[in-house]
């Protein structure tokens, strides 16, 4: 479900928690709620959504969340990911909304269950605990009865084939008519370091060792902890590869994360079945001056950067010779239901040479078992920042 989706009509249900924005974050209330929504008779991934008060006066519904409470909820998610049996699929999504930032936990992956304590957590809380959100309500319940209940529905259920072809649309940030966009590209022309020379070990290699002692006392660390079987080196040779480690990850963020042109796509089911299992392929032609991130870039003098869990939500980028292609998939698209591609947007680095160039990204969907079930493409043109 995209974010503004939830948040135009934020009701609690069996697919949707509102997250009570004047409530302290409890992480026993977090856990309770986790398993409860992977418990729920519902299709499809569900959320808790932060920063939202649904009871707002004139409409006035977004509170906002603090960045406190960003941290938090991010200790709260590792938690959360080694306390739930089976293992779920988490996914913060996060977005700046009237100029206050909103944020929701995806919890995807559900059909293992029936989901449960994994560990005891309190005296209240043991391991075997268990919960099903049914709407409004959330019922503590006995787990052997979902898992009864899981095993009857496993044996009736009958297995819905997939047509040779189905009907999809696929665009642009929430808008699956919208076939052709065009992207301000932030102004990538000053990267860090770009001015030192990298050939030699003289002032980029001073310039970043210093940084590093000021700043990344741990980066320096692990580094050399990594290289302790490794032959010996000098202290010289170990500042000057940690340094160009550390350039080269600088640059990398800058490109990908902080001049980033980052970039939405979204599907919509226009045929009468539910679409499930679904692999989405997209290729697109390798411009000079155009590359896409592989993964989400850290930076590395920011000790708080934390991107574990973003980047395991990123798609699969493959760089070939001549063309790069995206991967993906959706668990399940119901009749009518517009979703997002990717849980993380897709990070262009763009430079001068592929600026104002029409850009071809062509889709292909495909069954479980390998069939190419729809195909099409969207348009994308990347355009230089006003002076």
């Amino acid at each position: 479900m995209l974010l503004k989706q939830m948040l135009a009509s934020p009701t609690t249900s069996s697919e949707l928690l509102v997250f009570d924005p004047f409530q302290a974050l409890d992480r026993e209330s977090l856990v309770r709620e986790v398993i409860g929504l992977a418990n729920a008779s519902v299709e499809g991934p569900r959320n808790i959504l932060f920063g939202v008060n649904p009871g707002g006066v004139n409409g006035a519904k977004i509170v906002g969340i603090s960045d406190s409470t960003i941290s938090d909820l991010k200790r709260a998610h590792r938690l959360i990911s080694g306390l739930v049996e089976p293992v779920l699929d988490l996914a913060f999504i996060f977005d700046q909304i009237d100029g206050k930032l909103v944020g929701a936990l995806e919890i995807d992956g559900c059909e293992f269950g029936p989901y449960f304590l994994a560990h005891d957590l309190s005296d209240e809380l043991r391991r075997g605990a268990c919960w099903q959100r049914d709407g409004r309500e959330l019922v503590e319940i006995d787990r052997r009865e979902l898992l009864n209940g899981h095993a009857q529905a496993v044996v009736e259920a009958e297995p819905v084939a997939l047509p040779d072809s189905v009907d999809v649309a696929v665009g642009f940030n929430d808008d699956p008519d919208c076939e052709f966009i065009e992207v301000t590209a932030p102004d990538a022309s000053n990267p860090p370091f770009a001015d030192e020379d990298t050939s030699s070990d003289t002032s980029m290699t001073r310039t970043i060792t210093q940084t590093l002692k000021q700043t990344m006392r741990l980066t320096t660390q692990m580094l050399n902890m990594a290289k302790e079987d490794e032959p010996t080196k000098d202290a010289s040779g170990d500042e000057h590869d940690a340094g160009r480690e550390v350039a080269e990850a600088a640059r990398k963020h800058y490109f990908f994360e902080e001049c980033a042109a980052k970039v939405d796509l979204c599907i919509r089911n226009d045929g009468d079945v539910a679409l499930k299992d679904l692999a989405v392929e997209i290729g697109m032609p390798r411009l000079p001056g155009l590359d896409v991130a592989d993964r989400i870039h850290t930076n590395p003098f920011d000790k708080r950067s934390v991107t574990g869990n973003t980047s395991s939500s990123y798609p699969d980028v493959e760089n070939r010779d001549g063309a790069i292609i995206i991967r993906t998939t959706l668990g399940s698209l119901a009749a009518n239901e517009t979703q997002s591609l990717f849980r993380t947007s897709l990070r262009f680095a763009v430079q001068n040479e592929a600026l104002g160039k029409k850009l071809a990204l062509r889709y292909a969907l495909r069954a479980s078992d390998g069939r190419k079930i729809s195909e099409g493409r969207v348009k994308i043109r990347f355009n230089a920042a006003s002076a």
